[in-house]
């Protein structure tokens, strides 16, 4: 009996919602470290350590695009089942009661303990359950009315879930039957042509259901201790690696001294004490602002292009170029430059870096010419907070790249119609 059981239709979604929001806080918590991570020797760093550093910052960079790729997949499953993409989440660091206990995710900076956090949230299922800390005999945990009603379920790793979630399509295939278990249009889901992502599955049957769960489970969230391809094996190697490197230079640091968890303002979902740093250096106030304003409208443009409603294919191409453009242009520079500046004179000695706050104005718009007026106007703003931003002291050299950037994406998305 797997350690999450699936019983209805309600609970699938619940838990491939979950599933999607964890995967994305994630690939949050990757992309944080990768971005802190020291790139030239005049950061204190010889030559060979510089190179073992940028091959590490590849490996996370791969892990972060197959996560990438797993969220695509849960927001097609949800599509697929009867249910919608998921592209919110709660912001970090998790609170306790966001998810099981295993999963309380920070944004830490790069170094052992990062490597740590990735380790255990990649750590594969045990293979003897009852092993399992606070484990409880499935024969002890009747069925009842109230579990009809309960979405909620308690699990230790991604695996579990994953195992569940498999457990659960292949049960409600024959409770309800494939034709009404797989109720979504398949011309309704992201496409891996978009994103040019090998093992993005369209899922329309059981069979196609349970190779987009495979793909996930055989790339980390699940795979076998032994798969030396496996986020948890690559995070192992990487954690050796750094041992050795610590042990023969006791002073060796290759991540920058950022703060865990910086914001420039308190989330909504938080309370004071809740592990949040807030930044007070005004500069580094401003660029976290502006990083935060750039990854929230990717949010948005990538929540369109996973409703997969009403655009024509060139829209949807733009909007998927658009998407990876704001990654790869916007989001990396504005991330590694955040992690240069300080974080003010409340926190001394430490850098700022971006937090991926996800305000509650980030939702989809529901029309296609509503969601291109709203993302191209969007853009524009945003670019001219980049020309504002460029008159600053101190203000970083790749703003004029990055307010370039968003210039041409809205250009992109104005230039493109039905």
């Amino acid at each position: 009996m797997p350690a999450v059981r699936i019983e209805n239709r309600a609970q699938l979604i619940y838990l491939l919602t979950e599933a999607a929001e964890i995967e994305h806080n994630v690939l949050c918590c990757y992309l944080f470290a990768q971005f802190s991570m020291k790139d030239d020797t005049d950061e204190g760093l010889t030559a060979a350590q510089l190179e073992k550093v940028r091959s590490w910052r590849a490996t996370i960079g791969d892990i972060a695009v197959q996560e990438m790729l797993h969220l695509a997949s849960a927001c097609n499953l949800l599509t697929a089942v009867g249910g919608a993409p998921q592209l919110r989440r709660p912001n970090l660091p998790t609170s306790p009661r966001a998810y099981p206990s295993s999963f309380e995710l920070r944004l830490v900076p790069f170094g052992l303990e990062a490597v740590d956090q990735f380790v255990f949230l990649e750590r594969p299922e045990y293979i003897d359950p009852a092993t399992r800390p606070g484990y409880r005999d499935a024969a002890l945990a009747v069925s009842s009315l109230r579990d009809v009603f309960s979405c909620e379920r308690d699990y230790e790793t991604l695996g579990e879930l994953y195992r569940g979630i498999e457990d659960g399509l292949d049960y409600l295939s024959q409770k309800l039957g494939e034709e009404n278990l797989f109720i979504g249009r398949p011309s309704s889901q992201t496409a891996g042509s978009f994103f040019q992502m090998g093992g993005l599955v369209t899922v329309h049957d059981l069979d196609s259901a349970l190779a987009a769960v495979k793909v996930i489970i055989d790339q980390g969230e699940g795979a076998s201790p032994d798969a030396e391809d496996s986020h948890y094996r690559r995070f192992l190697a990487m954690r050796d690696e750094y041992r050795e490197l610590l042990a023969a230079d006791p002073s060796f640091r290759p991540g920058r001294p950022v703060l865990t968890n910086p914001y420039a303002l308190m989330p909504t979902d938080m309370v004071a004490g809740a592990g949040v740093n807030l930044l007070d250096d005004p500069l580094s106030v401003d660029m976290c602002g502006l990083f935060d304003s750039c990854y929230e409208v990717m949010v948005q443009m990538l929540g369109r292009l996973f409703v997969h409603a009403e655009e024509s294919e060139a829209e949807f191409g733009a909007l998927a170029d658009a998407s990876v453009g704001l990654m790869i242009d916007v989001i990396q520079p504005l991330g590694r430059a955040l992690t240069l500046l300080p974080a003010g004179p409340t926190h001394p000695g430490f850098t700022a870096g971006p937090s991926f706050r996800l305000s509650r104005g980030a939702t989809i718009p529901t029309h296609k010419d509503a969601a291109r007026l709203v993302l191209q106007e969007r853009l524009t703003e945003l670019a001219a907070y980049c020309r504002f931003l460029q008159a600053s002291a101190g203000a970083p050299s790749i703003l004029v790249n990055v307010r370039t950037a968003l210039e041409r994406f809205a250009r992109a998305l104005a230039s493109v119609q039905s």
